[in-house]
């Protein structure tokens, strides 16, 4: 009612409402702003999808994402073998020019988003779309949803920069271009939303939700203007056959976690092969890609997204053997694209091990005489356990396994084989494969929002000056004098060429004093000049490092040369402590989007 009186007051022309038109006009600039970005990347998905089907035109004479393995059988074995090896080549020669030497996908947008005040540079979207394009176009058995997902938040990145928009709306605006992406590449815009918030901006606001939810609706309208509105995977309607099989659907979400586990061994498993061995990384590709096309010749399954076996296999149509033999390669060679240095997502090599997975389980449980549902059914199932537990978003997951197949009677089966999947998934150190990623950079978000937020806060800006400088052969009664006179709690000792020495706070100086008299060298009570710390120290590591020594400050020391410590200051406990309090007093109020 309060809101409505605002509003018709402001109508009226009364002051009452002014503040509240501003913050109405804004918040109409920002939902036109979210539809922009919503359309933009709908259309830069679709140019991906375009770029993926011309590089597969030019490497097999024909382009069809969904007859890819029909293609590639039709063509002669040398051929299928050189187009991936070409393609490797390439993506590798472009993976040098790159300043870290690796493509980014949906983990840099999450550290964006919790470490980097939701900043990205567009030219990394750019250059993993021709990435993916490539990779995709000639074979990779990966997905598009990373690069898709990058682009669109570069994008936003690019925009939220140029218009010097806050921190708040720079994540909101991150959120938007991620959803938009998934939108448009998967036709499930439900899911989309949920997976923006859940994996990319990591928490619920109707602040940012509402945003979100206008790119994603944005970017559908302009895939259903291209693409049509028909589900990625179509699936005849069918059902489980009794409840009891939710057990078994809880183990098959157990099992989807340890394959989703031993894809992620596996990639740094030939990551770190690759390393040992010496080959440079400009060459890896090329040669995962003659491996990924030698399987091809007798498995063209396996080659990029991999729709054909997927719809074969949630309709129930591959034998036993092939499933559980399209199951192995896959995973093999997903790990190996990934291990050097293909571009790609894994969101569609889940739905395609996740798929074979579940076939193979219902074989394997079929064995038993049990009843069962179709062999469809765990399937689709399949999809929910790997995809929950390599994108450790069980929720996002549910709906995009309804989504992909427009199928609610299994859904009580997806939510379970995603619930016993993500913490599974969970208890094995990493809640995804992003994480994973990020981890390999020592990039650590377990912690949450909060720390993750602290770590990128310096002490650099917290160094004070608030103590006395003093010769190391000062005795305890001088300094104690000095410092008493000076109104100072803190000494830092530096010798004749200026390195730094130790440190000593009053309460030690005067019981070193009372114990050893007041001739005896101050240096003496000091701590030693290991303990101190660096500018670039964060906040959480300094607090770490003072709660070890239960002291209320720490110097900071800049190294300039092997031996030679150069004193820069020190940081007080009380500084430190609020600051933390205001980062997340901060990040609390981009939560609940308290302004």
């Amino acid at each position: 009612m309060q809101v409505v009186n605002e509003l018709m007051a402001a109508l009226r022309g009364e002051g009452v409402g002014s503040h509240f038109v501003a913050r109405l006009v804004n918040r109409l600039a920002f939902f036109m702003l979210a539809a922009l970005i919503g359309a933009l990347v709908g259309f830069s998905t679709l140019l991906l999808i375009k770029l993926i089907l011309l590089v597969q035109w030019l490497g097999y004479a024909q382009a069809a994402e969904d007859q890819f393995a029909s293609i590639a059988a039709g063509l002669p074995a040398w051929r299928v073998i050189l187009v991936p090896a070409v393609g490797g080549l390439l993506v590798g020669l472009l993976l040098q020019r790159l300043p870290d030497k690796r493509y980014h996908g949906i983990a840099d947008v999450m550290e964006a988003c919790a470490l980097n005040s939701a900043r990205m540079p567009a030219r990394s979207g750019l250059v993993a779309a021709l990435a993916a394009g490539l990779s995709l176009g000639v074979g990779a058995p990966l997905g598009r949803e990373g690069p898709a997902v990058h682009i669109g938040a570069s994008l936003s990145a690019w925009f939220a920069e140029r218009l010097g928009l806050d921190h708040k709306q720079s994540l909101a605006l991150l959120g938007c271009g991620a959803a938009a992406a998934v939108a448009a590449s998967f036709n499930a815009p439900v899911a989309a939303v949920i997976f923006a918030l859940e994996v990319i901006v990591g928490y619920y606001t109707l602040r940012v939700f509402a945003p979100v939810v206008i790119a994603a609706l944005f970017a559908m309208v302009v895939r259903h203007a291209f693409l049509g509105t028909e589900p990625l995977f179509p699936v005849p309607a069918y059902q489980m056959s009794s409840l009891w099989e939710l057990l078994s659907f809880a183990l098959l979400g157990v099992t989807g976690a340890l394959v989703a586990r031993l894809l992620l061994l596996s990639v740094g498993a030939f990551s770190n092969g690759f390393t040992w061995l010496h080959i440079p990384p400009w060459l890896r590709p090329a040669l995962a890609g003659i491996a990924i096309g030698l399987v091809a010749v007798v498995l063209p399954d396996v080659l990029s997204v991999g729709f054909e076996a997927t719809f074969a296999a949630v309709r129930g149509e591959l034998p036993s053997q092939m499933l559980l033999t399209l199951l192995l390669a896959k995973i093999g060679l997903v790990a190996l694209a990934l291990g050097s240095g293909f571009a790609g997502g894994v969101f569609s090599p889940a739905v395609f091990i996740g798929a074979t997975l579940g076939g193979t389980f219902w074989w394997l449980l079929s064995m038993t005489g049990l009843p069962l549902a179709e062999q469809s059914v765990y399937s689709v199932i399949g999809i929910a356990a790997v995809a929950s537990a390599l994108l450790g978003a069980p929720i996002s997951t549910i709906l995009i396994v309804f989504e992909l197949t427009r199928n609610y009677e299994v859904t009580l089966g997806v939510m379970t084989a995603a619930a016993f999947s993500s913490t599974v998934m969970q208890l094995g150190g990493y809640g995804s494969y992003f994480r994973w990623q990020l981890a390999q950079r020592s990039v650590n978000l377990s912690g949450g929002r909060d720390i993750s937020l602290l770590m990128t806060h310096r002490v650099e800006d917290l160094i004070s000056q608030h103590y006395a400088e003093v010769d190391v052969n000062i005795t305890a009664g001088d300094l104690e004098s000095r410092l008493g006179t000076e109104r100072l709690r803190l000494a830092m000792f530096v010798d004749e060429e200026g390195v730094f020495q130790g440190s000593v706070n009053l309460s030690a100086l005067i019981a070193h004093a009372i114990a050893n008299g007041m001739e005896s060298r101050a240096l003496d009570a000091a701590f030693s000049p290991d303990y101190a710390i660096s500018p670039l120290t964060n906040i959480v590591t300094a607090v770490q490092v003072m709660a070890e020594q239960q002291v209320e400050f720490i110097p900071v020391i800049l190294e300039e040369s092997p031996g030679v410590i150069r004193l820069q200051g020190a940081v007080l406990k009380t500084d430190l402590l609020a600051e933390h309090y205001d980062v997340v007093k901060r990040a609390r109020e981009d939560e609940f989007g308290i302004t």
